[in-house]
């Protein structure tokens, strides 16, 4: 890495540049401390799911930057099969987000797919608060089948 701060405490001219460094972060520390090589492949989340795993409970105070940092490598994820622009999004029906505060948008990084928005960050903060019946792999190809489905409408 070229920068000894954590992530957290950089400045980065985009969104992009942003959830592309928490991706890279993702990255180094799957390798560094679980041995895992990540690399943004879809063959790549059972991976992703088993350093989660290892890395829960994280604690309340953690969750913020565990969910950028994770959630940032499972859109690049999706990114590397479709083209697709980090934008900063209200999820619809925050019922579902997990939040305490329902009635209190919350906007977060989120692709656009071709004008579908897809919510890796919530995916995995439900991943980690949830637990494995979140699955990350069934999300991906569920999310996969209906953006090629659409692709192939247009």
């Amino acid at each position: 890495m070229s920068s000894a701060r954590p992530v957290s405490q950089q400045s980065f001219d985009s969104l992009d540049a942003m959830m592309k460094a928490c991706a890279e972060e993702a990255v180094r520390l799957a390798a560094a401390d679980h041995g895992m090589a990540l690399d943004y492949t879809p063959e790549s989340i059972p991976l992703l799911e088993t350093v989660l795993s290892a890395r829960t409970p994280i604690p309340q105070e953690e969750h913020e930057e565990a969910t950028r940092i994770w959630g940032a490598y499972y859109g690049e994820i999706f990114r590397h099969k479709f083209p697709a622009d980090w934008i900063m999004a209200v999820y619809p029906g925050q019922l579902n987000s997990g939040r305490a505060d329902t009635g209190t948008e919350l906007a977060m990084p989120a692709l656009d797919v071709a004008g579908s928005h897809i919510y890796p960050l919530l995916k995995i903060f439900r991943r980690l608060t949830i637990g494995p019946s979140e699955d990350l792999a069934a999300f991906y190809a569920k999310v996969s089948a209906a953006l090629e489905a659409k692709q192939g409408r247009e």
